[in-house]
């Protein structure tokens, strides 16, 4: 349980979940590669399996916790870690490279931000989906608006309607699961990292239909059945697109700005 509060549930390790994403990973938000992900945290947890708004009060305790240090921490022992930075050199002499953390440590060199997480987008690849959520949501919580997250957040539900793939390499068999339960698993670490997302923009735009986006998925959620869970994501999907460009273009924003001018400082 206390690994849901770790950097492997959360939004700033891109590329890592509770069952994605074996060895080390890599933070955006202090720019330094974590070695120990499921047992080392921060006080700006931004939870991956939830809505920010959902746990705001266990998130505000969360920061409380851990406000009197400036970077990561030990999530066992409540020591800080130092920062880390990323060699690619290292890991590939140690035979340890790992191609999503490989793009990671550049997001802050790759220029538009926009460009770099849209580039995530699209395909059946469980991690990629993960990290275009992350990205994502990171995004708006950034800038706080909904405005220039539309089109991520339309890139990210039209990809929901596909079952992301996993290769058996990026799995964490850490626990001695067996690799089929592990595979589901990271399914729904990917989902509801997905469906989160919606719900933030929901919550910036001020769609409740989004905020509450889980109603419109409770049959499949309810008893975690993925086949259930696809019937309903294939009514659901194109539904909340519909909500998303109608409220856009209500609003004078549906591609009233052009990407070239997206603030590109996140």
């Amino acid at each position: 349980m206390i690994e849901l509060y770790s950097c492997r549930n959360c939004i700033h390790d891109a590329g890592q979940s509770m069952h994605l994403g074996p060895g080390q990973g890599f933070c955006i938000k202090h720019s330094s590669v974590i070695s120990n992900p499921s047992d080392t945290t921060c006080k700006y947890l931004h939870r991956k399996d939830l809505a920010s708004f959902v746990v705001d009060e266990g998130r505000s305790e969360h920061a409380a916790e851990f406000a009197a240090f400036s970077g990561l921490v030990s999530l066992s022992e409540k020591k800080h870690l130092p920062r880390v930075n990323y060699s690619e050199k290292y890991c590939w002499e140690r035979r340890q490279f790992d191609p999503i953390v490989n793009s990671l440590a550049s997001y802050y060199k790759s220029g538009k931000s926009w460009v770099f997480i849209q580039s995530f987008a699209g395909g059946v690849d469980g991690r990629r989906r993960l990290v275009h959520s992350c990205l994502s949501r990171r995004y708006m919580d950034r800038c706080v608006s909904w405005s220039s997250s539309y089109r991520m957040v339309l890139s990210l539900v039209q990809e929901m309607q596909d079952t992301p793939l996993f290769s058996s390499r990026v799995l964490l068999m850490d626990n001695g699961d067996p690799e089929d339960e592990v595979r589901e698993q990271a399914r729904w670490d990917v989902f509801f990292t997905q469906l989160s997302g919606i719900q933030e923009y929901g919550f910036h735009s001020g769609i409740e239909e989004l905020m509450w986006a889980s109603d419109s998925v409770n049959g499949g959620l309810s008893d975690l059945d993925w086949q259930a869970l696809e019937r309903e994501l294939s009514s659901a999907c194109p539904a909340w697109i519909d909500k998303i460009i109608k409220h856009a273009e209500e609003n004078d924003a549906f591609f009233s700005q052009p990407a070239e001018e997206y603030d590109d400082s996140f």
